[in-house]
């Protein structure tokens, strides 16, 4: 098998969607021999957030001398980018080489009528990877929810974290804050450790402190009257926390929030006797790159991109921007996902637009929001709306319109970014 192959294979399940329950992830890893079980996990889960979080506290593990395992979704340039082995993305071929052994099992299961969904398949392929490359300690995103996600076959991580929470896949996780949270919370386990985002609404917040309760699990919080931001830009943040200083290559207050969790996580961490000195945790923060997170890919003019893809992460993306270019104008290059609520995330950051351009979130998926429905929304809030056929073409199109002092955006979709970022980067 090819790495083309591969991922042809691994593609071609997306049609049976996404599906509740861990029965068909219990199967298949008993097939496969349960490589979950030997290896140490720090467990992620959240609304927003939750990447990054899980790739600076990668950073500071791999730092302190563990060999790691990253995964995350999804991808933004590199379908490898979801399983990464200190901090590399994994061969090709071992890739293609280790799904082609997991097939057979993989074909029982379809025979016993449980065949594994596109994202089942990826998380077992990630936990065979990490095992065949010798990894120690894993830093695993969940999908989405926590509860039932395939993430969740692990046993007790070493730490389970919860990033912010906001009103997501209703139409999975339940309608209110205090029901999603409950299914974010379903990672921490009888035995583990648990860090909270220190910024969580309150609902989400006596759900989180009431599961460590109920299940007597330790959790750490940060404080953020013991934060005091000294520098913030378009490279990052500089911040003392608790009398020491850290710096972190991510714009953006929220990714300040962000590094916090991952403080809470390293205490817990710490208290489970791991080896995390401050000099340690410093470096792997301040060396924690993430793709697509206000990531500037052209200086002049400036031209940003961001995976936001619902109402939180757009709102913290625009106050990000309004931090960052006070004043400055923006062009705007925006498409989502259906599943996303995009009424409530288009106006975000429409209003903050002297053009708006509206484009598909993606070149092949049926699961898209039409674009001229986006533009519509735009209208009522951003007087010059335009519509393209796709992301690059939409970034070419605000290439063409910026002056100088404009900031030139794309967002709404991880999927889009790839596409943008040629299209802001070609001319």
């Amino acid at each position: 098998m090819t790495y083309e192959q591969a991922l042809e294979f691994i593609h071609s399940r997306i049609h049976l969607g996404t599906r509740k329950g861990l029965f068909r992830m219990e199967g298949l890893m008993e097939k496969l021999g349960n490589p979950e079980k030997r290896m140490k996990f720090v467990h992620i889960a959240g609304s927003n957030g939750k990447g990054s979080t899980a790739t600076m506290c990668e950073s500071v593990l791999r730092r302190a001398g563990y060999k790691t395992g990253l995964f995350l979704s999804p991808f933004v340039f590199d379908f490898r980018e979801r399983m990464q082995v200190n901090g590399q993305l994994v061969d090709k071929q071992l890739m293609a080489d280790v799904l082609e052994s997991m097939l057979p099992a993989l074909a029982e299961m379809k025979a016993e009528d449980k065949e594994c969904t596109e994202f089942e398949t990826v998380t077992a392929l990630a936990l065979m990877l990490f095992e065949r490359c010798g990894v120690e300690f894993v830093v695993f995103e969940v999908g989405i929810g926590g509860l039932l996600d395939s993430t969740n076959i692990i046993p007790a991580p070493a730490c389970a974290a919860v990033t912010a929470i906001s009103l997501e896949h209703t139409d999975m996780l339940g309608t209110t804050i205090p029901e999603i949270a409950a299914q974010k919370c379903g990672i921490i386990k009888p035995g583990c450790r648990c860090a909270g985002y220190c910024d969580l609404v309150p609902e989400a917040d006596a759900v989180l402190r009431e599961t460590c309760e109920t299940l007597s699990v330790p959790l750490t919080v940060a404080d953020k009257a013991k934060l005091q931001v000294l520098e913030s830009d378009d490279t990052g943040s500089r911040f003392v926390y608790d009398g020491k200083e850290y710096r972190i290559a991510l714009p953006g207050g929220h990714q300040v929030m962000n590094a916090l969790t991952v403080l809470s996580i390293v205490d817990q961490l710490r208290q489970g006797g791991e080896d995390l000195p401050y000099e340690v945790v410093r470096q792997g923060l301040e060396e924690a790159m993430v793709i697509g997170r206000l990531q500037v890919v052209r200086k002049e003019p400036r031209c940003v991109i961001d995976g936001a893809h619902n109402p939180g992460k757009v709102g913290a993306l625009c106050a990000a921007l309004d931090s960052l270019y006070p004043e400055r104008p923006l062009i705007g290059v925006m498409g989502m996902m259906n599943r996303k609520d995009y009424r409530s995330s288009v106006p975000q950051l429409a209003k903050r637009c002297r053009v708006f351009i509206a484009v598909p979130a993606a070149d092949d998926l049926p699961q898209i929001v039409p674009p001229e429905e986006i533009a519509a929304v735009a209208a009522q809030h951003c007087t010059d709306v335009r519509v393209c056929a796709s992301a690059e073409e939409g970034a070419r199109l605000a290439i063409r319109l910026a002056e100088k002092q404009d900031v030139l955006v794309a967002t709404g979709s991880m999927y889009l970014l790839s596409g943008a970022k040629i299209g802001f980067t070609a001319e």
